[in-house]
């Protein structure tokens, strides 16, 4: 329940918020989306993701798909948080630092190179997955997407 919560007041409510709720509710809001979101967003940024995101037991038949998985949808939920931007706020500079770090794991999931390159194309999964990636982009696109750089 406290994940649907937290969608709600981030996601869909996310500029209104900041005028109406509580200052103490968003704050507990923004630790939930904190305690979520940065084990796959940070170490993503890190190439680490898939060192540190095991499987667990029996999931062994998502293991071509599971790291797409939580990146895309974990940054669907956190962009439109995100496109609220930077500010001088410490809320404001937890945003910055949580941009840049979902760019550099964009970098590391579609580089060859990296250790965390993920799947977008073996099986139906990765379409789905995919898809939550993009509209993570599409919530965000002055600081996920216009910030890259084309190499």
């Amino acid at each position: 329940m406290k994940i649907l919560s937290l969608v709600f007041l981030l996601g869909f409510s996310g500029s209104m918020l900041a005028e109406e709720a509580p200052s103490k509710t968003r704050e507990e809001a923004v630790q939930i989306l904190d305690r979520i979101a940065r084990p796959v967003i940070q170490s993503l940024a890190e190439g680490k993701l898939k060192e540190k995101l095991p499987l667990g037991p029996g999931e062994g038949d998502r293991a071509s798909y599971t790291h797409l998985e939580a990146f895309g949808r974990t940054l669907s939920g956190i962009a439109p948080w995100l496109a609220l931007g930077p500010d001088e706020t410490r809320e404001g500079k937890m945003r910055a630092r949580y941009a840049e770090w979902a760019r550099k794991g964009l970098v590391m999931a579609t580089d060859p190179r990296s250790p965390d390159r993920m799947n977008f194309s073996k099986g139906g999964q990765p379409l789905v997955d995919a898809a939550f990636l993009s509209l993570g982009l599409l919530r965000a696109p002055d600081v996920l997407w216009k910030p890259l750089k084309e190499e």
